[in-house]
């Protein structure tokens, strides 16, 4: 019977029936000697770790559970997406304006107790699996590797959300535990030693019954995503007023950044035994959230079974069945070059009228916009079609003249006979480590950013999205002009997989970037010769985004239980 992880993403409940019925006694509770002596129980209780992937981290169950908002996008919060119908989601609005708070039900993106209970399951694997007495040294060594680089995935998500957090390297078994949070620096350290430690032991790949598994790869590409992160001007250059060592560096280092690049590097010089490469990337930038076999660009991903429901809640709403979540905003479309190279913006013959003409293949496996073929009709997102919605209303729509794409499957079928594709969502794919390298090189070599960009390694992870995406190489820039490049290349890329927001606040740029309204277009129709008219950009809705939420407050349950915790700036 194939093991797919897939299979354990349903739940806990999932994973302790087949004992619950047997036992009576959920394995958890049982004595360690007894639950960790078999192998069959270690590998249930590894497995399960796999669910706190849906527990720690979003994706695209966001906002709503089981509510018409269910597969909605985190991204909606920045300055790429709005939720549909706009303005009314509560958990949407607490970021766009900034109300989410450190109170009960507060801020659903907090992740606090959720993620400290797998961290407490991945202690108790750590702790006990020595009691098993019919593992392989492998396997042994490939269980204690997958628990060791779940322990630093959900580390670096309270990291990224909050700063310094109290590290759990124990299971502290009995009582109440008062610890302090640990240093930034510490629980970076942490998380990277925990990262080389787990890729010692997981193999390069798994057999494709467990697709899906961490892998030395992901470790190590985790190692560079969060030194990546701790690099950046937040922690180091440009804190925020009242921050310490808790939540930045005591100082900045500029080698932080070469370490960085290091990371990366080493995964994208990482081979098989043969001597081909581990990571590629995928051909196809429309297929690549839909394909499994001969995937090699997904690192660390949520794995998911067939399934229509992310169509279901974001294909344009006027099509049956669907309920169109996701409108793209003018600053998202903007973002996207002609097939010139340029911005709109910069280029002569682009044409406001016909903002989908000439665009690179990612705009076209990103954007549906009206006239688009979709399913069995053309997308109609101007004024009193099949898929708009007014401003003014209540009703699902689009409201920007521009609906999602990215992770929808045209082959999918939502009404009649229906037909469902695997929608796993990537944590961590290969061209995220691309551009890791690019940014991390480029931000530590040459002095001002007037200088010349000489490293060819730096355009090299650029270029290889570039061409797949169909645009010209770029060379000879500055490092300012790289710099520019590479995160517009991050967002467009890497948008709808909950980057941007902590891009945003990594790079010190969210209070600009999020701090200001976002636009879409208004597209009339003549109804006498059938031509379209797309209007200037016009304000869609206001955000808010003050200095504190660069960090989310600690919940006020947490600091009641806990009197050595410290409470994040501005909260």
């Amino acid at each position: 019977m194939k093991r797919q992880i897939m299979v354990l993403f349903m739940g806990l409940a999932l994973f302790s029936s087949c004992y619950d019925a047997m036992n009576e006694v959920p394995l958890e509770r049982m004595p360690p000697e007894i639950a960790f002596k078999d192998s069959l129980k270690v590998e249930m209780f590894v497995n399960e770790l796999y669910v706190g992937l849906n527990t720690g981290i979003g994706g695209y169950n966001s906002f709503g559970g089981g509510s018409a908002n269910q597969n909605s996008f985190f991204d909606c919060v920045t300055d790429l997406g709005v939720l549909s119908p706009r303005g009314t989601n509560t958990a949407v609005n607490s970021f766009t304006r900034a109300t989410f708070h450190s109170g009960s039900g507060g801020n659903t993106d907090s992740r606090w107790a959720q993620v400290y209970q797998y961290i407490r399951k991945t202690n108790l694997v750590l702790e006990y699996i020595h009691y098993c007495d019919n593992l392989s040294e492998s396997k042994m060594a490939q269980y204690i590797g997958e628990a060791k680089l779940h322990k630093a995935l959900l580390h670096y998500e309270m990291l990224k959300r909050y700063g310094g957090i109290t590290i759990m390297d124990d299971l502290f078994e009995g009582g109440n535990i008062e610890l302090p949070r640990n240093t930034f620096e510490e629980c970076v350290e942490y998380i990277v030693h925990l990262c080389e430690e787990a890729a010692g032991g997981l193999p390069l790949r798994y057999p494709d019954n467990d697709y899906g598994r961490l892998t030395k790869g992901a470790a190590l590409g985790l190692k560079a995503k969060v030194l990546l992160y701790a690099a950046s001007p937040l922690f180091n250059e440009n804190p925020i007023a009242g921050t310490n060592e808790i939540q930045r560096y005591a100082s900045a280092d500029n080698t932080r950044w070469d370490r960085a690049a290091k990371a990366a590097l080493d995964v994208i010089n990482l081979k098989m035994p043969d001597g081909s490469p581990v990571y590629e990337l995928f051909p196809s930038y429309e297929r690549l959230f839909f394909t499994r076999e001969e995937n090699r660009e997904f690192m660390i991903m949520r794995m998911q079974g067939m399934t229509n429901n992310v169509e279901v809640r974001n294909g344009p709403a006027g099509y049956p069945g669907a309920t169109g979540n996701t409108s793209l905003t003018q600053e998202f479309i903007d973002m996207f070059e002609l097939t010139s190279g340029k911005l709109p913006k910069d280029d002569t013959n682009y044409d406001p009228q016909k903002p989908w003409e000439n665009r690179c293949k990612r705009f076209y496996a990103s954007v549906l916009y009206n006239g688009a073929f979709w399913w069995d009709r053309e997308v109609e997102t101007f004024v009193g079609g099949k898929d708009y919605t007014a401003l003014s209303s209540t009703a699902k729509g689009c409201v920007t003249g521009y609906t999602l794409r990215k992770h929808l499957d045209p082959e999918v079928r939502i009404s009649g006979v229906q037909k469902k594709t695997y929608h796993d969502f990537p944590l961590l794919r290969f061209a995220e480590i691309l551009l890791t390298y690019a940014e991390a090189a480029n931000e530590y070599n040459g002095m001002s950013d007037d200088d010349l960009v000489d490293d060819d390694m730096v355009y090299s992870c650029v270029n290889r999205l570039r061409e797949r995406a169909g645009l010209p190489m770029i060379e000879d820039k500055t490092k300012g002009e790289m710099r520019e490049i590479i995160h517009r290349e991050r967002t467009v890329e890497l948008a709808f997989e909950c980057v941007r927001y902590f891009d945003l606040r990594r790079w010190r740029e969210a209070e600009r970037v999020l701090n200001r309204p976002v636009h879409g277009v208004q597209i009339t129709k003549d109804v006498e010769t059938g031509d379209f008219v797309y209007s200037d950009p016009i304000e869609v809705e206001e955000r808010i985004f003050p200095e504190r939420c660069y960090y989310y407050p600690i919940p006020q349950s947490e600091l009641n239980k806990n009197a050595a915790l410290t409470k994040n700036p501005g909260w």
